[in-house]
């Protein structure tokens, strides 16, 4: 059987429909045997996007099942962590959905700005362009030297790669772009605060000293402190209900009492049972404020 005619089966819209009895079996194998290797439990994410992107693997590493990809992850030396960071691609960009950081400007900065000192926590942080985003947001405030930014993510190799700080000519361009939305693009340009060389850009010390990047895995590692703030923008997209559930959890449990929670533009809390407990600030944004308890 052709590779490409294996895995053809399976495209569409909802890839999980086309799949077999077989076919399901062989994934539900392989993310076990993922889990068991690497600690990395990806069988709570949304089903459709994983087959997607394993069948994108399929087609790169030229097998025409899932199950061939078992002995890979096996014994084949670095093939773990090349799938996970296959399964793990984030799509990030410096103040994406501009209205989002408006939002931060109208609504949680001047409650911040109550505190001598608070703390941040971005989770799913990927490359780093937005927690680099939130730290020129907050020096442009006169706010950053009192912020502590907690930036996590499950994946090493963009953790390092947004520790580094360094990105290509158009990345910035469409920083720019964005950024050019803002009220603060009228007082300093985007290019101020990195250092440009050799057509890449490299974000300024004094921006990155308050930042902590850590590996944190949202599916199964615990609270991470008490925050005033807590971003976690475009990842639980991935995730299904019953997961979704257990990481607002998390996020209530590391939360002040009265903190704030932003979520990505095609996110919300409409699925919870006891939806009470956040109040909803900005729709556009997905914006959120913790309701505090008894």
């Amino acid at each position: 059987m052709q590779v490409t005619d294996s895995i053809n089966l399976t495209q569409g819209k909802d890839p999980e429909r086309r799949l077999t009895p077989e076919q399901l079996l062989e994934v539900d194998i392989l993310l076990d045997v993922l889990y068991q290797r690497s600690g990395y439990d990806f069988s709570q994410y949304a089903r459709s996007t994983l087959i997607r992107r394993l069948q994108n693997c399929m087609l790169m590493d030229d097998v025409p099942y899932f199950s061939h990809l078992i002995p890979k992850v096996l014994y084949e030396k670095g093939y773990m962590h090349k799938l996970i960071q296959e399964l793990s691609v984030s799509v990030t960009e410096f103040f994406r959905d501009p209205v989002f950081f408006q939002s931060l400007e109208q609504h949680v900065l001047p409650v911040l700005e109550t505190f001598p000192y608070f703390k941040i926590w971005h989770a799913g942080c990927a490359t780093g362009e937005e927690v680099y985003s939130l730290a020129i947001l907050l020096k442009a405030h006169g706010l950053y030297d009192r912020a502590k930014i907690y930036a996590t993510d499950f994946n090493d190799r963009i953790l390092e790669k947004a520790k580094v700080g360094i990105f290509t000519e158009e990345i910035m361009q469409q920083g720019e772009q964005n950024y050019s939305q803002l009220a603060i693009s009228h007082d300093t340009p985007f290019y101020e605060y990195f250092s440009t060389q050799y057509h890449s850009s490299k974000i300024r010390m004094e921006l990155a000293r308050n930042i902590v990047f850590a590996n944190h895995n949202l599916v199964c590692d615990g609270v991470f402190g008490e925050m005033q703030l807590i971003l976690c923008r475009n990842v639980m997209i991935y995730f299904d209900n019953t997961l979704k559930k257990r990481v607002i959890d998390l996020f209530d449990q590391s939360l002040y009492h009265s903190g704030f929670l932003g979520l990505g533009r095609l996110e919300n809390l409409d699925y919870l049972d006891a939806n009470a407990r956040w109040q909803l600030l900005d729709n556009a944004a997905t914006l959120y404020r913790k309701v505090p308890g008894p």
